[in-house]
């Protein structure tokens, strides 16, 4: 989750609503696990405009989210539930990696690198 806490410096975010730019931490995390939602949708349009890298990019990404999650003590709310659906969008995108290591189109490790 560094990356997270990384962005929110970027973007200068205040952890007090008088101090300037602010934003609740359920708005932040729901906002996430929507990524992750439009993540999965775009590994499988990728794949389909011969794009092979970036789902594989995209499984890394939505597995280090999931993993971050799972650390946190989520209440039977709304966050719960899209939480719940982080683990289908990260299965969609496994999908989608592991029918490109059996067709031999995933490219190698090297590749991956790109930014």
């Amino acid at each position: 989750m560094s990356h997270f806490l990384l962005m929110l410096r970027v973007i200068s975010v205040k952890v007090k609503r008088d101090d300037g730019f602010h934003i609740d931490l359920d708005d932040y995390l729901m906002g996430l696990l929507q990524v992750a939602t439009e993540l999965s949708r775009l590994a499988i349009n990728s794949v389909t405009a011969g794009d092979y890298s970036r789902p594989v990019r995209i499984s890394t990404f939505v597995a280090e989210l999931d993993s971050g999650f799972r650390l946190l003590n989520l209440k039977n709310d709304n966050l719960r539930k899209r939480f719940d659906a982080l683990k289908y969008d990260l299965k969609k995108v496994e999908e989608v990696v592991y029918d490109l290591t059996l067709r031999g189109l995933k490219p190698e490790d090297s590749s991956l690198k790109k930014e």
